[in-house]
């Protein structure tokens, strides 16, 4: 007979940090071993990110906006089954009308932080399409990464590939185009590292000020494994010089930025 933990109790002598938690509680849960598709271990990430700013006590909120498309199709889906947790956590989910618009709306939580009357600490930017809505959306990203990440919140990119093509008409691969981007990405293998990898990315896009990409194919985003929810992860040792990039909106390089300036033509 299986026995599940309360998600809400502390462990305390005698118990196992790695005993079965209730499917129910997959989210809510801290501690203990549970079963996840990819696609809910990405809902999960941000929950997790939260509560490890809380923890720092950084008071970061999260903005995720995207476009669905398989192997991501139920990403959607999932995070407006969590409205009230994701409340809760403060994480705020807006689907894009398309792939670009979703990744400039992710570009303007980068400047959160600069502008006057701030109530957050930070503002975590997740967007989230298919390999063919990177293609499309590579103007917007590129811009986006170009403006950089704030070094308290950061950017992440979820970008769904379909090498087999099992539900696309081409097979996708998004190595290049990310490459192209200047965006770092890496590359989970099964739920457990879509969380451990997802909360690397997510530091080391607040350390160097990039966006950072995480790859999802089909197998592991369709795919069921088991997680420990209490897995350490230890903070990362950041080298000199981190933390540092301030995101602007001024993109125009010095020379052309003084030629236009107004007061030049007036």
């Amino acid at each position: 007979m299986t026995t599940f933990v309360r998600a809400d109790s502390r462990p305390h002598d005698g118990d196992r940090d790695d005993a079965p938690v209730d499917p129910r509680r997959r989210y809510q849960a801290t501690a203990g071993r549970v079963q996840l598709t990819g696609i809910q271990a990405l809902a999960r990430l941000p929950i997790d990110q939260h509560r490890r700013d809380l923890a720092a006590g950084k008071d970061v909120a999260t903005f995720i906006s995207g476009y669905e498309g398989s192997p991501l199709a139920g990403y959607d889906l999932e995070l407006g089954r969590l409205r009230s947790l994701l409340d809760a956590n403060d994480v705020r989910h807006v689907p894009g009308l398309n792939e670009e618009a979703a990744a400039t709306a992710v570009q303007g939580s980068q400047l959160a932080n600069t502008l006057d009357g701030a109530t957050r600490d930070g503002v975590l930017g997740i967007w989230y399409g298919k390999a063919p809505g990177l293609d499309r959306a590579t103007d917007a990203l590129r811009h986006g990464n170009l403006m950089g990440a704030h070094p308290a919140g950061g950017a992440l990119v979820l970008v769904g590939d379909d090498p087999a093509a099992k539900s696309s008409s081409v097979p996708c691969s998004s190595e290049l185009a990310l490459m192209d981007l200047a965006i770092p990405f890496l590359y989970p293998g099964d739920s457990q590292e879509v969380l451990d990898l997802g909360l690397h990315a997510v530091e080391l896009s607040r350390a160097t000020g990039l966006w950072t990409g995480l790859k999802i194919v089909t197998a592991v985003a369709d795919g069921s494994s088991l997680v420990d929810l209490g897995a350490e992860h230890p903070a990362p040792v950041l080298p000199a010089g981190s933390r540092r990039h301030q995101p602007t909106a001024r993109l125009l390089q010095p020379t052309l930025d003084e030629s236009f300036r107004c007061d030049q033509w007036s």
